[in-house]
């Protein structure tokens, strides 16, 4: 019995030890991916504002008419599939915090689907961008460049978020996560509503300044 107590004591022990580079290495992994965010969001805003100072012309004594932004349709599907994704993971964080592991991974899967989908209209949306604007002769061009150009950066972000998506996929299924270790899949979710917010924050601009 005496020994039984010793080990007990000694394997709790050692928990507490590890309990304190782990502590430490989550308070520093929540630091650089809010540090990353933080810098996604201003180059987003900047090159939002560039957009917007371009196409407003504020800066020209004197202004032109030029041909309005014609939104895709398939903009307004894609918005759902991203929202989508962002729930479905938000599903995914609340099933893994209660040991739900068959929903948890069920979740992320419907997740991974959303975001494919939203990619195969986001191509089609960004095609019909292209073939609408292309020939317009009033010098407008070059604003519609910049707006497809916004999209596709986006989207690039869209299919970088996939691949981390198909890595806590891929640790899901070895069961690298549980109610106590689930960083990585937080902060999957947070990078896809960041998403959400710049996507919303473009569509928003191009409707508002046309």
């Amino acid at each position: 019995m005496f020994r039984a107590f010793a080990s007990e004591q000694v394997g709790m022990l050692k928990n507490s030890i590890t309990l304190v580079p782990a502590r430490r290495d989550h308070h520093q992994a929540k630091w650089l991916f809010a540090t990353f965010l933080a810098s996604l969001g201003m180059f987003f805003l900047a090159t939002l504002a560039t957009y917007v100072l371009v196409r407003t012309q504020v800066y020209l004594p004197i202004q032109r008419a030029y041909q309005p932004l014609a939104m895709p349709t398939t903009f307004w599907i894609s918005t759902a599939c991203l929202f989508a994704t962002s729930y479905f993971l938000e599903r995914a964080v609340w099933f893994v915090r209660r040991e739900r592991q068959k929903p948890f991974q069920a979740a992320l899967m419907m997740a991974a689907g959303c975001s494919l989908l939203f990619l195969v209209t986001q191509q089609e949306g960004m095609t019909q961008l292209a073939l609408r604007h292309y020939d317009a002769i009033d010098g407008s061009t070059k604003f519609f460049g910049i707006c497809f150009v916004l999209v596709l950066l986006h989207a690039l972000h869209v299919a970088g978020g996939l691949v981390f998506l198909g890595y806590i996929i891929y640790g899901a299924r070895r069961g690298r996560y549980d109610h106590e270790r689930h960083w990585s899949v937080n902060h999957c979710a947070g990078y896809w509503h960041f998403l959400d917010i710049v996507w919303l924050a473009m569509v928003f601009t191009f409707w508002v300044t046309g």
